[in-house]
């Protein structure tokens, strides 16, 4: 606008908005919109965060392995994950050899002499019978032995 078209306008009367103006108006309601549902998803985010329990973190990496000692194929992935979910490093997952193989109940097999983790693994598979069997040829802290019992206890489910 030039100075002359200043002087012409009448107070009072209504100004139209031009194209530009329209623009900035529109992008700024959409950035305030856009700016108010983040802080309320990081809000709501916060709360449910806050809401649930927390797990205390181990000491130290536990490695475990999970071997089937059934004849129920894909139970020692399924166990695998299970335990993974409950925050234990699994390293390998398999069948059990015949001498491990054909338990009723699961087993826990303490190979260092470290019990940490034996809880997660009773919390995430159910009962186990836990046995101190040093073996320091092996890199694991556990092995896992899954055993018929946590099958008849588990539905079977495709891994």
């Amino acid at each position: 606008m030039d100075a002359a078209a200043r002087e012409r306008r009448i107070p009072g009367r209504r100004v139209r908005l031009t194209a530009r103006p329209r623009w900035w108006l529109g992008s700024g309601v959409l950035l305030l919109a856009a700016g108010l549902t983040w802080a309320l998803r990081h809000a709501y985010q916060t709360a449910a965060a806050s809401r649930l329990p927390t797990r205390a973190e181990l000491p130290h990496r536990v490695t475990v392995e999970v071997l089937n000692s059934t004849k129920v194929p894909g139970i020692a992935r399924v166990g695998m994950l299970a335990l993974r979910h409950a925050g234990l490093d699994v390293v390998y997952f398999g069948n059990a050899d015949s001498a491990l193989s054909g338990r009723q109940q699961s087993q826990v097999l303490v190979r260092r002499g470290d019990t940490t983790g034996v809880g997660r693994v009773i919390e995430a598979l159910g009962q186990a019978v836990v046995i101190d069997a040093p073996d320091r040829a092996r890199v694991v802290d556990l092995t896992v032995l899954i055993g018929a019992g946590y099958v008849l206890a588990k539905p079977a489910t495709r891994p």
